[in-house]
């Protein structure tokens, strides 16, 4: 699907500018710290991903998923498994050096085209095709079955030689979506100046929220991090 000038900023409108907000921008300060109270602890995590599981856990309460099965891609250490206790019944884990032409992203062949819920964390980055990777996942999701996505919206490679984008954009995830088919539901971003300057200047680069004098600001004009929950 090719996207129109029309449907770009229609796009833009409904699910990214609507976050330019004061409340969006200062929705974590202070940062809630009695929320650091599950197995994966904050302390020596690279602090975007903490806002953004932060995030994912407003979805849980407002979207009240029911999951039969749970899909997730080199994931049993991702936190958003914790989150979800309770709410699946099954759940697959694949692990792309297991085989890597089977668990290929880009021609995923899994026997299973049913999955309730699938995670995609810090991958998309990753991947040479991330529109083919996400048309090759739907694929395998049940009708009405929901994707959440988190990425870099600016990152230093690592991973290499499987690292192609430095980040994405909200409008990035938002147009990918689209391209698909998919329904979005949400779109989000965090980061701000402070974690920029320690990440490009290595100092000390991925910086956990203790290194931060102010981790919660929201800093529109410096994306860190972006995360999607889409429904196919």
């Amino acid at each position: 699907m090719q996207l129109s000038h029309e449907k770009i900023e229609e796009l833009y409108e409904k699910f990214v500018k609507i976050n330019y907000t004061d409340e969006y921008k200062h929705r974590y300060i202070p940062l809630p710290i009695e929320k650091n109270n599950k197995n994966w602890r904050w302390e020596d995590k690279d602090f975007p991903r903490i806002i953004s599981l932060l995030e994912f856990e407003t979805y849980i309460e407002k979207y009240n998923f029911q999951i039969d099965k749970l899909l997730i891609f080199n994931g049993e250490e991702d936190p958003e498994l914790e989150y979800l206790k309770g709410l699946y019944k099954s759940y697959l884990n694949v692990n792309y050096e297991d085989s890597t032409e089977k668990y290929d992203l880009h021609n995923l062949q899994l026997s299973h085209k049913d999955f309730d819920f699938c995670i995609l964390s810090q991958t998309l980055e990753h991947v040479y095709n991330p529109s083919k990777c996400l048309a090759s996942i739907k694929k395998h999701l049940a009708p009405e079955g929901y994707l959440f996505i988190n990425v870099p919206a600016c990152n230093a490679p690592h991973s290499e030689p499987f690292h192609f984008y430095t980040g994405f954009t909200p409008m990035g995830l938002a147009a990918l979506a689209e391209e698909n088919g998919y329904k979005i539901r949400e779109i989000g971003q965090w980061g701000n100046e402070e974690y920029l300057v320690k990440l490009w200047t290595r100092d000390p680069g991925w910086s956990d929220y203790r290194q931060l004098k102010n981790p919660g600001l929201n800093e529109i004009e410096n994306p860190v991090i972006t995360w999607a929950l889409l429904q196919k």
